[in-house]
């Protein structure tokens, strides 16, 4: 201890001497580095000696972080304790010792200083904050820190130390990440015990309205419980009924431009406090003070915000005429801000900004308050990331540049074999075929027929390459533009026309056709054709009843047709129906013009 303190008493910076002096008093195992009994005996050391520095400062009457300054140089302004502060910040930080004894260190200095010290002593924490906040510090002193700075805000008055507690809050914000969950209320649990004290009996005296004085606060029972409103619809309806009578007040007793000149709090910002006084005797003062209004109006803000927050569940939500309630109460506050001087306007806009931000860290808790704090990138990973980078095409995307470079000659390219040309009908119609057989047991959902795109390219294809294919969508569907070639012989059957019905349906067209042929043939004919017509219908007659002998002499020569007949019978009327279409088309206009030229000798004979 005696080598502390004479180490403290000596000019020049820590690094000069400190590595040294703690291999002189505890003679380590290892020269750079103690071990763990090592270190605890050093801070029995250290402890012991800041104990009595303290007490010495104590009974001197002098500020502890001061005491000892006119024993060292005259160059040296610091005590002795800030001096053995130094000395073990400079040993935790270069890892000699344990982290953790500079946090212990400061904590005992703060339980052993009065209030008045304890400033002195937090200038010292902020002054070493950067230091303090390394990584090889913080994480072996961040929760003795953080007991330190709470008994400190314990042994606070909240309002008469306003500023002091301000900056310990403030110290606590910068040193702890932003996502720490332990300054986070996570649950969001209200300060109950914050309970607002005033007069429930009549004075002697009075001048005001002492119902309206227990209602307007009464209020703050419900500003510092706001869940209470949402379990609770009674106390809803009490809170809502009290608030309009506040709101009434304000607005039936505006306040002028001098008035909120003269209670301007930011001139009075050195003798502000926390809360304000219950006394009925100032209500009428306190009615007259734009701060006292916007701090009443505020807190009305807050508690419209919690109500409305995200997150709740079913049985926390309000019924849609509390909502109404809630929003044109809202509205009323906030026009009453805006009256209340001095600069409404700007003053509103400034809260509705803060509870905007609120809100975001309402979501940001109700998600799991994840880190803020991204790693940096190391400079082989960044490099690499430049490198991974998406490439920048010409044309702008990869298709379109590969087209443009398809030959060194783009016009070639369009002739080029191999590129994309239009697909033989039978090799596109193939995986559909495939799909139409049941022994391939491809499910239907599945099948090539459900995609849009596909059919719609095969239909154009079809009705390009095969147009009697084609024709056949109307009656089957587009498995019947399949060519028959590729489907198997059971399922060819399905989509294949009968002979009888292919006739049927040619003759009804033969028909409608020669109809409409002999219709214009009449429009176009003369009159002296028109008496010819007797005439033509003879001729007619009878070159059909010579069909019909002829026919039936050929079967009654031999009584009954043979074999030979029949086979050839049957074999033409196959051939008579499978190719009826060529042979009406070709018979059916020599009919006609044969009957044009008979009626054109008969007219000339006549």
């Amino acid at each position: 201890m005696d080598l502390f303190r004479n180490a403290i008493l000596e000019p020049g910076s820590p690094q000069d001497f400190a590595l040294q002096l703690v291999q002189d008093a505890i003679k380590p195992q290892r020269q750079t580095k103690l071990v763990q009994d090592e270190n605890q005996l050093l801070e029995n050391i250290l402890r012991t000696l800041l104990q009595e520095l303290v007490s010495s400062a104590v009974q001197t009457g002098e500020n502890i972080m001061q005491y000892g300054q006119s024993i060292s140089d005259e160059a040296s302004s610091e005590g002795q304790i800030p001096r053995i502060l130094d000395i073990v910040l400079y040993l935790c930080e270069k890892e000699h010792i344990e982290g953790g004894m500079i946090f212990q260190l400061l904590e005992d200095l703060t339980e052993m200083s009065t209030m008045r010290n304890c400033k002195d002593v937090f200038g010292y924490i902020e002054s070493k904050q950067d230091i303090l906040g390394k990584p090889e510090l913080f994480a072996r002193g961040k929760l003795v820190m953080l007991r330190t700075c709470n008994q400190l805000l314990r042994r606070l008055s909240k309002a008469n130390d306003v500023v002091f507690c301000g900056r310990i809050i403030m110290f606590l914000a910068h040193f702890f990440p932003l996502s720490e969950r332990s300054a986070v209320n996570i649950k969001g649990v209200f300060n109950t015990s914050n309970e607002t004290k005033y007069e429930k009996d009549t004075p002697d005296g009075i001048s005001i309205d002492f119902n309206f004085y227990k209602t307007f606060w009464g209020l703050q029972e419900h500003f510092s419980n706001p869940a209470s409103l949402i379990h609770a619809p009674s106390k809803w309806h009490k809170f809502n009924s009290s608030l309009m009578v506040v709101l009434n007040t304000f607005e039936a007793q505006p306040l002028s431009d001098e008035e909120g000149n003269a209670n301007n709090l930011e001139d009075e910002a050195a003798t502000f406090n926390i809360k304000y006084l219950t006394s009925s005797k100032l209500m009428g003062l306190e009615l007259k003070d734009s701060s006292f209004r916007r701090h009443v109006l505020v807190q009305c803000l807050i508690l419209f915000d919690y109500l409305k927050a995200p997150g709740k569940s079913e049985k926390d939500l309000f019924s849609e005429t509390v909502k109404d309630e809630i929003k044109s109460c809202e509205e009323r506050v906030k026009k009453l801000l805006m009256m209340t001087p001095p600069k409404g306007n700007e003053f509103l806009h400034s809260i509705e900004h803060i509870l905007e931000r609120e809100r975001n860290w309402v979501w940001w808790k109700r998600d799991g308050c994840p880190p803020f704090e991204k790693q940096p990138i190391d400079k082989k990973s960044a490099q690499d990331g430049a490198r991974k980078r998406k490439p920048r095409w010409r044309l702008g995307n990869k298709q379109l540049s590969q087209l443009w470079k398809w030959a060194e000659d783009n016009r070639d390219a369009l002739t080029d074999s191999q590129r994309v040309r239009t697909p033989d009908i039978t090799e596109y119609w193939k995986p559909l075929a495939e799909d139409m057989d049941e022994a391939a047991g491809i499910e239907a959902e599945y099948h090539h027929k459900n995609n849009r795109v596909y059919c719609w390219k095969g239909l154009r294809f079809s009705a390009r390459q095969d147009l009697e294919g084609f024709s056949k969508f109307t009656e089957y569907g587009i498995e019947g533009v399949v060519p028959l070639d590729l489907l198997p012989s059971e399922v060819r059957s399905k989509y294949q026309a009968k002979p009888s019905d292919r006739s049927k349906r040619i003759k009804k067209e033969e028909t409608k056709s020669s109809a409409n042929q002999v219709e214009e043939n009449q429009n176009a004919t003369p009159a002296s054709e028109i008496e010819g017509e007797g005439s033509k219908g003879d001729l007619e007659a009878s070159a059909a009843q010579m069909e019909t002998d002829t026919a039936t002499g050929n079967i009654s020569q031999s009584g009954t047709p043979t074999p030979e007949d029949q086979q050839k019978q049957s074999s033409d009327t196959d051939g008579q129906e499978a190719g009826q279409i060529e042979a009406d088309a070709e018979v059916e206009p020599e009919v006609v013009d044969g009957e044009t030229d008979a009626d054109v000798d008969m007219v000339a004979t006549v």
